[in-house]
């Protein structure tokens, strides 16, 4: 038995040049799937993306588009959960693409993430995750380690325990990291699925081009849901280390010393040197 259902879900903004072919992406691998719905949740785009949505829609009735009431792309992805009536959840983005072959996915499991190929122009690389996720997700609570969402199949009933993301967060990446890093059942598939398209334009992105504002934004990020996990309920049901605070310190750049207190944690230590230098970074990962 194979995968059953699923929705994908794109929050997308301004992507007229890219939308064609993720579209075409989801129809192209349909055969592999027996039911399938694409969620698109237009994020206040002012050049044609929701016209060209509108368009696709007349044609695709597996498609479905709305308007965000608010802006921003956690805003978005709350209200495109809302929207899914298949078993099973995949988040995408606008400027990218889907590929593989979804018939070979298991037909239960509350969450799976798999390989993806990373396009850079016309250039495709292959990148492997690793199973160290399966085995050990308490990184991602601890480190604040992840992979990119578009990685991720969810079963729908257990990722919707952990929604809505709260809209006072930056970013939504991370929360559903979390949600993963929760599930009893998960699952590493070691092929890819999706195609994450790379170039300048990219708010976040992946280490292929990494530069001082998207340290800034990286840094913003773990201090901002450092500090929403420590002061609020969730149900996540942890506390941040303060590893995270200083870690996020030194990426912002306020306060350097607190490098020293991230000794005892060797990883992070190493990781805030090398992200002030991101053209290691970039050297590192096109190695």
């Amino acid at each position: 038995m194979t995968l059953s259902s699923i929705s994908f879900c794109c929050v997308l903004k301004d992507e007229e040049e890219y939308i064609n072919e993720l579209i075409n992406s989801v129809e192209k691998i349909s055969t592999s799937l027996k039911d399938y719905e694409l969620i698109f949740v237009d994020d206040f785009s002012k050049d044609n993306t929701f016209e060209l949505l509108k368009s696709y829609k007349d044609k695709n009735p597996n498609i479905n588009i709305i308007r965000n009431p608010f802006p921003g792309k956690v805003s978005g992805t709350n209200e495109a959960l809302k929207l899914c009536t298949k078993n099973y959840v995949k988040f995408i983005d606008g400027d990218d693409m889907i590929c593989g072959d979804f018939s070979i996915l298991p037909e239960k499991f509350e969450c799976l993430y798999h390989d993806y190929h990373e396009l850079k122009k016309v250039e495709k690389k292959y990148v492997t995750i690793g199973n160290w996720l399966a085995k050990t997700p308490e990184l991602i609570r601890n480190d604040f380690r992840s992979i990119p969402k578009a990685m991720f199949i969810f079963k729908r009933s257990y990722i919707e325990e952990y929604f809505p993301i709260p809209v006072s967060l930056p970013f939504e990446d991370l929360w559903i990291n979390f949600i993963a890093s929760k599930a009893k059942d998960l699952q590493y598939k070691n092929k890819s699925f999706y195609v994450y398209r790379q170039h300048s334009n990219q708010f976040y992105g992946s280490h292929s081009n990494f530069n001082h504002s998207k340290r800034i934004r990286m840094g913003n990020r773990f201090r901002s849901y450092y500090d929403y996990l420590s002061n609020n309920e969730h149900p996540f049901k942890f506390k941040p280390s303060a590893n995270i605070k200083y870690y996020s310190d030194v990426l912002l750049r306020k306060n350097l010393f607190n490098i020293i207190k991230l000794i005892k944690h060797p990883r992070l230590l190493i990781k805030s040197i090398l992200y002030n230098f991101p053209f290691l970074i970039k050297f590192i990962w096109n190695k």
